[in-house]
């Protein structure tokens, strides 16, 4: 490989690198192709959560509520304390109805006591295999 070559490519990766959000590049790219931490039932969220903060887990619960009034910022609301921002995603969380279970694959950020949220977050194929941690 020419010497030239290299040197545009590395100035390429750095200037993609400053232009990205922080770890904008590789959430995207988990969220789309990497493979579940961990998987839980809502229900379990609190307990389980807080052990995989800044991972893909996928979690199985009932939609209590969602919130798609600003479309910049759409929000489902599970059993379990388990808050889903699908962000901008508004066709996808409106796809959760309440009182219906739904699959959230979703990056832990932040788990407490009181409740679990994952963001960003997106709908699950309910058919992929899914085998529930208990706490």
């Amino acid at each position: 490989m020419k010497r030239s070559s290299r040197i545009a490519r590395s100035l390429q990766a750095l200037t993609l690198a400053f232009l990205l959000p922080a770890g904008a590049g590789c959430q995207g790219w988990t969220m789309d192709y990497g493979k579940p931490a961990a998987q839980f039932e809502a229900s379990d969220a609190v307990a389980i959560a807080q052990d995989f903060l800044g991972e893909k887990v996928s979690v199985r619960g009932e939609v209590l509520s969602v919130d798609v009034s600003n479309p910049e910022d759409c929000v489902v609301e599970l059993q379990g304390g388990v808050t889903a921002r699908f962000g901008a995603f508004k066709a996808a969380a409106e796809s959760c109805t309440a009182g219906t279970v739904v699959y959230v694959d979703g990056i832990v950020k932040a788990g407490s006591s009181q409740g679990v949220t994952l963001d960003p977050a997106f709908g699950r194929d309910p058919e992929a295999p899914f085998e529930p941690q208990k706490p």
